[in-house]
């Protein structure tokens, strides 16, 4: 039987730093329309705050437009930035998202030892990045928050990818890029973990002993020699 590898999508093997880029940009302008006065420096200082302390919870990017809204605006202006700038940035996600440029390689690669599968949050719309690079094919099991009725951190999704891949826990493993929600609770299940760093989440630290991963990654071209070293 091979290990069973799953991956995060956003910012793991999707590339969402064009999407980061526009979304930083227009939310600035958007907080500065309504008076804030923050420059650009300040902006990162707090939203990368936000992300060390947690409070982003599965929206990921969009809850950080509420939030930074609450912290420099009255009350009431994060829902009016936030309905405001939804459907935006849904729509330019889709144009500015792409897979890194190691997954084709990547991926067929580790077919050859490994089963594959993917534990994400996000929608169906990153998917359609591995359909249009033909790699979708590699993947065993594809669980999606959006099919399964439960977001990461829940257990839930987890046990459905581990319950589909048929492959004992201490053979499976999670590559992801967030502390909170893909390193953490496959901790917590038995599942080894292998963090990303290419994403903006890379600020955070671990804040308890179930948020360290087994392995730390710059590229996920250095995942064939780390799981040769696991298995």
């Amino acid at each position: 039987m091979k290990p069973f590898i799953f991956f995060d999508l956003g910012q793991t093997l999707v590339d969402e730093w064009d999407y980061i880029s526009y979304f930083d940009k227009l939310l600035l302008e958007s907080l500065n329309g309504y008076g804030a006065r923050i420059d650009l420096r300040n902006y990162f200082t707090l939203r990368n705050n936000i992300i060390i302390n947690r409070k982003i919870g599965s929206d990921g990017l969009l809850d950080i437009v509420s939030l930074t809204a609450q912290l420099i605006l009255p009350r009431g202006y994060d829902s009016i930035i936030s309905n405001n700038l939804k459907d935006n940035l849904l729509e330019n996600k889709k144009k500015l998202i792409k897979l890194f440029n190691e997954v084709p390689h990547i991926i067929p690669l580790l077919s050859k030892t490994y089963s594959l599968g993917i534990i994400s949050n996000n929608s169906s719309g990153s998917v359609d990045l591995l359909k249009k690079g033909d790699l979708v094919q590699y993947f065993q099991t594809i669980c999606l928050s959006q099919n399964i009725g439960s977001r990461k951190p829940n257990h839930k999704i987890f046990d459905k990818a581990i319950k589909d891949s048929n492959t004992p826990i201490e053979h499976c493993v999670m590559v992801g890029d967030r502390l909170d929600i893909d390193i953490f609770p496959a901790n917590e299940l038995g599942i080894k973990t292998i963090r990303t760093l290419n994403s903006i989440y890379k600020v955070q630290k671990p804040i308890c002993k179930k948020e360290e991963p087994l392995y730390t990654i710059k590229s996920l071209a250095e995942l064939p020699n780390i799981l040769s070293s696991i298995f």
